[in-house]
C-alpha cells in the first residue's frame, strides 16, 4: 500500500479515541496489504472514534450537496481525500467524493482541508459528521445579498 497523505494520518490520529490512538498510529505507518485491510476494516464503523468528535448524521443529511454546503459552512475548502477499502484517493472534488461515498457499501473517510473535519460513512450506512468545531444550522439555500 502506498503511504496515506498527510491529512489522511492527521486526521485519523486527531479522531482516534484515545484507547485507539496507537493502533491507527500504527496503522497509519504500515505499508502492507494486511495493515491496509485492518484500516479498512476499521472504517466499517465508528467505534474507533473519539466519542467528543463524532456527531451522527441525519437522513436530512444523506445527500452529496447538502454535507457539501455543511463541510464548507464549517471551513472544508472543495478538495479533500478519501479513504476507503478501495484505496486512498488525494485532492478529489469535495462534492464528487462525497457523491462517491454515499453511494458505496463499505465505509469510507472524506478528510476535508483544512482539518481536523471529516465524514464517515461505515457499512451500516451510518453517517457521522467528525469535529472539534461547532455544526452550523442550515435551513435553505444560502442567500446572496446584493447592495
Amino acid at each position: 500500500m502506498a503511504s496515506l497523505p498527510p491529512s489522511v494520518i492527521e486526521a485519523l490520529e486527531a479522531f482516534a479515541a484515545p484507547e485507539q490512538r496507537g493502533t491507527v498510529h500504527d496503522l497509519t505507518q504500515a505499508t502492507t496489504d494486511e495493515a491496509r485491510d485492518r484500516l479498512a476494516a476499521m472504517l466499517e464503523s465508528a467505534d474507533w472514534v473519539d466519542m467528543n468528535a463524532k456527531h451522527p448524521m441525519g437522513p436530512d443529511r444523506s445527500d452529496p450537496e447538502g454535507m457539501r454546503r455543511l463541510l464548507q459552512a464549517m471551513g472544508a475548502d472543495g478538495r479533500c481525500a478519501v479513504l476507503s477499502s478501495t484505496g486512498t484517493e488525494d485532492d478529489r472534488d469535495l462534492g464528487g467524493a462525497l457523491d462517491q461515498v454515499l453511494h458505496q457499501d463499505h465505509g469510507a473517510l472524506v478528510v476535508c482541508r483544512p482539518g481536523p473535519l471529516a465524514f464517515l460513512v461505515t457499512a451500516a450506512d451510518e453517517h457521522w459528521l467528525l469535529s472539534d468545531r461547532e455544526i452550523p444550522q442550515l435551513t435553505g439555500p444560502i442567500s446572496i445579498v446584493r447592495p
